[in-house]
């Protein structure tokens, strides 16, 4: 029988991690005292003051002044430089890209619409990244989101846009520009991003789009995201609706009146209305959500009225219209600082840096 060697930390690992812990605390607190930090992370005084001081030699943190004394030696308080490294979100969808700036304190910088690119393929969409990476050389991660099914960084399923049909867009980046990068489900990240916004860290929600790429979906049980045994989970055009349809069929249809499902048709009411009561019967979830630019309120209301034929009212879940790229770029944007909070391409471009 072979067990299983656990990797002993190394004094640079060890270095790292202290570095994450105390970007993670300065984020959550705004500011904090050596002795507040070494409280709040449980790590040694001596060890915290040291990477503290790094930090600040390289600009990362900055000096807000001294505290107010209590009655011993005023402490040094300490916060983040919020431009010291930016993060780049970025959506691509038919039309458009859409790319968002922002610094350590989720300020914009800049949001930019651009040409779309899906159709074209990679080597379109990195032409456009360059420009960013070349302009703003203090990003630090890149976080992509996609009209697609995405496993570890793959895109595996992405019916409209054959260009990128299984193609490993995350390592395709990284290898180009050598800075973490993070490709993402569009509705994944729109799920993420509402969970963000309205601190529901343990919420069931499911996030519904019925946009022109298809219907799609994003699903949290009790705060994490499912995405199944193979990454498939949110894919509801495929759910059977009839003998000879299913979901996008029915939502598709070239006789439908309806534009952008502002104004579905009974029988379309009626599917998303089983929909919304196929996802209370298995998940039973807090709330659904809907893109407030596919439905109307009234129409929101017809659809939960006639699945509370399905299922019993008191087990339905909230319904609500939602702005959809707030959300999108808000969980694109969480993903990325989480990059940004675990980087350590910083101490080795500095290192890199002071000796040249």
């Amino acid at each position: 029988m072979t067990t299983r060697k656990e990797a002993i930390p190394t004094p640079q690992s060890m270095k790292f991690a202290v570095r994450r812990a105390i970007r993670s605390s300065l984020l959550e607190r705004g500011s904090g005292t050596k002795a507040e930090l070494s409280e709040q992370l449980g790590i040694s005084f001596p060890t915290v003051s040291k990477v503290l001081e790094q930090m600040t030699e390289e600009g990362e943190v900055h000096l807000l002044g001294l505290d107010e004394s209590s009655g011993g030696r005023r402490a040094n308080r300490y916060a983040f430089n919020p431009d010291y490294m930016l993060g780049l979100a970025v959506y691509y969808e038919k039309e458009q890209s859409v790319y968002t700036l922002f610094n350590w304190n989720g300020d914009l910088i800049e949001r930019t619409i651009e040409d779309g690119i899906l159709h074209a393929g990679p080597e379109a969409l990195s032409f456009q990244l360059e420009n960013w990476i070349r302009r703003y050389p203090k990003i630090r991660s890149i976080a992509v989101g996609m009209p697609a099914s995405v496993r570890d960084g793959i895109i595996f399923h992405v019916p409209s846009y054959s260009a990128f049909q299984d193609f490993n867009l995350q390592s395709y980046l990284e290898e180009m520009y050598s800075i973490p990068v993070i490709v993402e489900n569009d509705m994944n990240a729109a799920v993420l991003g509402y969970q963000n916004l309205s601190q529901s860290e343990e919420a069931s929600l499911v996030y519904v789009y019925l946009g022109h790429n298809g219907p799609g979906a994003g699903l949290l049980i009790n705060g994490n995201v499912v995405r199944g045994r193979s990454f498939f989970t949110g894919e509801i055009g495929y759910l059977p609706m009839g003998s000879d349809s299913n979901l996008h069929c029915v939502l598709d249809r070239r006789d439908s009146v309806m534009s952008s499902l502002i104004e579905p048709d009974e029988e379309q009411i009626d599917a998303l209305s089983r929909l919304s009561a196929t996802f209370t019967a298995i998940l039973n979830p807090d709330a659904i959500l809907w893109c407030e630019h596919n439905l109307l309120p009234s129409t929101l209301r017809a659809i939960k009225d006639r699945a509370s034929t399905y299922i019993p009212q008191t087990h339905l879940p909230e319904m609500l219209l939602r702005h959809w790229e707030h959300d999108y770029i808000a969980g694109l944007q969480r993903l990325a600082m989480d990059m940004m909070i675990s980087d350590t391409s910083t101490l080795i471009n500095s290192t890199t840096t002071n000796g040249e």
